[in-house]
């Protein structure tokens, strides 16, 4: 799977952010919305106001002018809008599910039934599985940020690397079925690929099929007949490059299927 980008935005994995500054641009751009030179001057022009409009982007909770200017999503304004904590909670459980990059190791981790994503886990499966090709020092303070916003989303605990052990995310046990009605919509807006027609072992009466026509012109045959209830088909056959007595062993072999 080559996940480069996402509803046509480029991938560029979160990090030096956090939910608080987060939920405090989502907060100031209510409304209408603001203009970049307006979020400098309140959060400041530097790499923080940077990446937390970045992360934002990312998880599709806002979009962004050529001009820079801000105008939150329809998730965005029901996440900023949400009436109380369990609600936006809810609404920052849909964003991170519909983020590839996120989306990717929690379903595979509760398809395997893990308990654990571990740090070295989470980077293999960006950098290696995804191609994402993120630079080595975003990736490693990407999947920290990753772990900590799935934390407060309430999917698991975030648990810092410490006395030999890898920084990670314990999964709550009830991860998968606050994912799952996301998951679900999500899969269900895949394009499915086409149905076979199921073939009925138990041979059925053949109706009587139309009538083979042979046309003179370059020879060519098209044969139309029904196969079964509902279900036609058309045989067309160029033979522009057969003798006669093939032709007529051909018609033969047709008249034998009961095709003709």
């Amino acid at each position: 799977m080559n996940a480069e980008r996402a509803l046509g935005v480029e991938i560029i994995l979160p990090y030096r952010t956090d939910w608080r500054d987060m939920e405090n641009v989502l907060d100031y751009c209510k409304g209408k919305g603001a203009d970049r030179s307006a979020l400098e001057v309140r959060f400041g022009a530097g790499e923080g106001l940077r990446e937390t409009l970045n992360a934002l982007e990312q998880l599709s909770l806002i979009e962004r002018s050529e001009a820079g200017d801000v105008r939150l999503t329809l998730l965005g304004e029901q996440l900023a809008y949400a009436p109380d904590r369990a609600q936006r909670g809810e609404r920052l459980v849909e964003a991170i599910a519909g983020y590839p990059p996120y989306r990717a190791p929690l379903e595979r981790a509760i398809a395997d039934d893990l308990a654990v994503l571990d740090a070295p886990w989470v980077e293999h499966l960006w950098q290696v599985d995804m191609r994402l090709g993120q630079p080595r020092n975003r990736v490693e303070e990407a999947r920290t940020f990753f772990f900590r916003l799935a934390d407060e989303a309430g999917l698991g605990i975030y648990r810092r690397g410490v006395r030999g052990q890898t920084t990670r995310l314990e999964l709550a046990g009830s991860a998968g079925a606050t994912l799952a009605p996301f998951l679900d919509r999500l899969s269900s807006a895949l394009p499915q690929p086409e149905r076979s027609v199921p073939v009925d072992p138990t041979p059925a009466p053949q109706p009587q099929p139309a009538e083979a026509g042979l046309s003179l012109d370059g020879l060519a045959m098209a044969v139309p007949t029904t196969i079964a209830p509902g279900v036609s088909l058309a045989i067309q056959v160029d033979m522009t490059e057969w003798d006669m007595e093939r032709i007529e062993r051909f018609l033969t072999l047709i008249r034998r299927m009961n095709i003709a």
